[in-house]
């Protein structure tokens, strides 16, 4: 009886650490869904719905339309996809530029099937905007192309999150104030997510990993109405996808300096007479990504690297004498 009692045990413990990965699966995937149907508006069941990266060229295992024409992909790698939908007696339809974020719940446009040979291909582009039309959340997606180009310190992801619309940043260690943040539960009362693991500190609610830039595909922020499988905390959820490579070798180079040397001295310095702030900080970095094998190929296996080394030269004080005023003898 107590070995059989063990065995349940041990069966429970592992339907509830997969229940767990499922979880945080859905976190940093999304979902794919839509409708088929022909030109006199008729569903079209046991059609053939493939999703293609524009990444890496690799193909999903195909899905089929059901009874009502539509069809489901869960767990999508964030990335933008083209939606490849065939069927013998109709020409294949190329639905492009789809993209998903982590946690997204997108709704395709209804794809219409015209009459023809299957080897005859329709490319649909710039129709209707891409929308989470599966979800009532507000968010703000940060890409991967803003990333590298807005002006932001680039030792830390999390400096994308000033950009969300209604969300004003504050000083606090950990957490976001303001007009946004304030309404969602105030500073420091956020939840931030990396790959779908927590990265915030349970004792003093901070973030305990400050990944660099170049290693963040995208930075998804939700201000409210997230779903169930997000929580923790009552304020912002946070949640950042890493690079993982694209059919193609790419990679980065980067120097950011800050060094008092090119810098005037304050005004209230050179009043008192003191020297300036002695600053010499160097952020030196790299990234390299791409296909293990040949670029452009059918390539299944991808990789990236980044690499960041921030050397400091910063006298104990900084150079910043301090002066206080305090009453005289007399």
């Amino acid at each position: 009886m107590q070995r059989r009692t063990g065995i349940y045990t041990a069966v429970l413990l592992v339907a509830c650490m997969l229940a767990s990965a499922a979880a945080f699966a859905q976190i940093t995937t999304g979902n794919i869904t839509g409708t088929v149907r022909d030109q006199q508006g008729g569903v079209i069941p046991s059609a053939t719905v493939v999703l293609i990266s524009e990444a890496r060229a690799t193909k999903s295992a195909p899905a089929m339309t059901d009874s009502a024409g539509n069809y489901v992909f869960p767990n999508v790698t964030a990335d933008t996809y083209t939606v490849e939908v065939s069927l013998d007696g109709f020409k294949t339809v190329r639905r492009t530029g789809v993209r998903v974020s982590g946690g997204d719940r997108v709704g395709v446009p209804t794809v219409v099937l015209e009459t023809g040979g299957i080897t005859e291909t329709v490319n649909v582009t710039a129709e209707t905007v891409m929308v989470q039309s599966q979800s009532a959340e507000r968010s703000f997606v940060v890409e991967t192309a803003q990333i590298e180009n807005l002006p932001i310190t680039r030792g830390n992801f999390i400096n994308v999150v000033a950009f969300t619309p209604g969300v004003i940043t504050g000083g606090t260690t950990g957490g976001f104030g303001g007009a946004g943040a304030t309404r969602l539960g105030g500073a420091s009362q956020n939840n931030i997510m990396m790959d779908g693991v927590g990265i915030m500190d349970t004792g003093n609610n901070g973030q305990m990993l400050s990944l660099n830039t170049e290693s963040v595909g995208e930075v998804k922020i939700l201000t409210q109405g997230y779903q169930a499988e997000f929580g923790r905390s009552s304020g912002l959820q946070i949640t950042a996808v890493t690079k993982s490579g694209s059919n193609q070798y790419r990679g980065s180079l980067y120097d950011v300096e800050r060094n008092s040397d090119w810098n005037s001295n304050s005004w209230v310095n050179t009043r008192n007479g003191d020297p300036k702030p002695v600053t010499k900080e160097k952020d030196w970095g790299y990234s390299i990504g791409g296909p293990v094998g040949r670029p452009g190929g059918q390539n299944k296996l991808f990789f990236f690297y980044a690499h960041e080394y921030r050397p400091r030269n910063n006298p104990i004080n900084n150079g910043n004498p301090i002066r206080l005023r305090v009453p005289t003898a007399l």
